[in-house]
């Protein structure tokens, strides 16, 4: 095994383990993350986010960013969040953040996604530390164990595992729920999709949401062998899974209503659907079951699932 090889393995190590963590006159911290790691010293007083998640790892031990990437659609934060939001500066589209915004607000960190920002990573790195974690496409237990590294790079590492501690008790309260309920909902198949004027997609066996799901001791149906966080998918694709339930957030809601959606409920195929015909064909809202990766959010689907399942 070479010397490179050594490191690389050491690193995913790490990562695994979530962040190393070396004491310095009590202050300062390495963290591990997806980037370059950095070093932290004190505790961070103006933070920006670059993703929903990180905003929500970051109001859970009570730090208000200065900055978030909130596509400049506030309503696109959960209200549970917002609650606890005081003044913040949005910094623009959580794909292209505005860099010039950023730097203005003299940020001591900056938390951005892999996916999405390691073209501007070293943009960033020269406005302040920043700390580079996997928002887009992560699964719900890699967004914990990341919650702990935000949490350790904030100097609340404490506070956080007392929140996620609180988080999964939360989590196994709704399953002992499901396993007492009359019937056989745990066993029942679940498939959540979001769906726009042109295409639905749902979201695959590695996406956040069917994480949650499979967590809360329900069966999530996803393709055989599909990977993929989001797929594309159409109404004979639907029928050949054939999910008990079909959960649907549609972003095209308030103008009438998916035009897609609209179309196959015309459609033969979709009165074959068993959700369908058993009436378990339930609306979510998309942005709190898509874009809200993190312990708020999950707990927003728990609290839907409870509504839906348990009439």
């Amino acid at each position: 095994m070479t010397y490179l090889m050594v490191v690389r393995q050491a690193q995913k190590i790490l990562l695994l383990s979530l962040c190393l963590l070396f004491s310095i006159n009590g202050f300062a911290r390495i963290i591990v993350d997806q980037g370059d790691g950095l070093t932290i010293e004190g505790q961070p007083k103006r933070v920006v986010v670059l993703e929903y998640s990180f905003l929500d790892a970051a109001v859970l031990v009570g730090i208000n960013p200065i900055g978030i990437a909130d596509d400049k659609k506030p309503e696109r934060i959960l209200p549970k969040i917002k609650a606890l939001l005081s003044d913040y500066t949005s910094v623009g589209l959580r794909g292209q953040p505005d860099l010039e915004t950023i730097a203005s607000l003299k940020p001591d960190l900056i938390i951005a996604d892999s996916y999405r920002h390691e073209a501007i990573y070293d943009e960033l790195k020269n406005i302040a530390p920043t700390l580079l974690l996997r928002s887009y496409g992560a699964e719900y237990s890699q967004l914990l164990d990341d919650a702990r590294v935000i949490g350790a790079a904030l100097g609340k590492p404490a506070e956080m595992a007392q929140a996620l501690e609180q988080h999964n008790q939360y989590m196994a309260d709704f399953t002992q729920r499901m396993k007492n309920a009359s019937g056989n909902i745990p066993e029942q198949s679940i498939l959540f999709a979001v769906t726009n004027h042109r295409v639905m997609t749902m979201h695959g066996s590695k996406a956040f949401a069917s994480g949650v799901i499979r967590r809360l001791g329900l069966q999530y149906i996803a393709p055989v062998n599909d990977e993929r966080a989001y797929i594309q998918v159409g109404l004979e694709q639907l029928l050949d899974m054939n999910p008990a339930w079909m959960i649907i957030g549609d972003y095209s809601a308030d103008e009438g209503g998916s035009d897609i959606l609209n179309r196959w409920r015309q459609h033969p195929l979709w009165q074959r659907l068993h959700a369908v015909k058993a009436g378990h064909h339930v609306a979510v809202d998309p942005k709190a079951w898509s874009l809200a990766r993190g312990v708020f959010g999950a707990e927003r689907i728990a609290d839907d699932l409870s509504k839906a399942l348990l009439l």
